[in-house]
C-alpha cells in the first residue's frame, strides 16, 4: 500500500488523471489525500470533484480531502448564494444535477 499526497489540483483533470496514471495509483490498495484547492482556475473543476469522489466507491479506500481556500470559497459562494468573482469557474459545478452531493 502506498500514500499519496496531491495538492493543488485546481480542476485541471487531464493533470490529475495523467499523475494518477504516472504513480500507478490502485484505488483498492493505495490511499490518496488531497491537499486543497480542487477547484478552480482549471478548466474542469467538475469532471476533478466526480473523479475524487468516486475513488473507494469499488471497495477501495476513499480520497481523503483537506479543503484550500478555493474549495471554501466555492462552498461559500454555493451556500451562502453570492455571486463567484470573474475569474472563478464554478458554473458547470452549479449547474450539475449532482452538484448538491459533490
Amino acid at each position: 500500500m502506498a500514500r499519496y499526497a496531491i495538492g493543488d489540483v485546481q480542476g485541471c483533470y487531464q493533470a490529475l488523471t495523467r499523475l494518477l496514471d504516472q504513480i500507478s495509483f490502485d484505488q483498492n490498495r493505495d490511499e490518496l489525500w488531497f491537499a486543497g484547492d480542487l477547484v478552480n482556475r482549471g478548466p474542469d473543476s467538475l469532471d476533478c470533484l466526480r473523479l475524487i469522489k468516486s475513488l473507494g466507491n469499488q471497495g477501495g479506500h476513499p480520497a481523503k480531502v483537506i479543503l484550500g481556500n478555493h474549495d471554501l470559497h466555492l462552498l461559500a459562494t454555493y451556500y451562502l448564494k453570492r455571486q463567484p468573482k470573474r475569474k472563478d469557474t464554478f458554473a458547470e459545478i452549479f449547474a450539475a444535477d449532482d452538484c448538491h452531493e459533490l
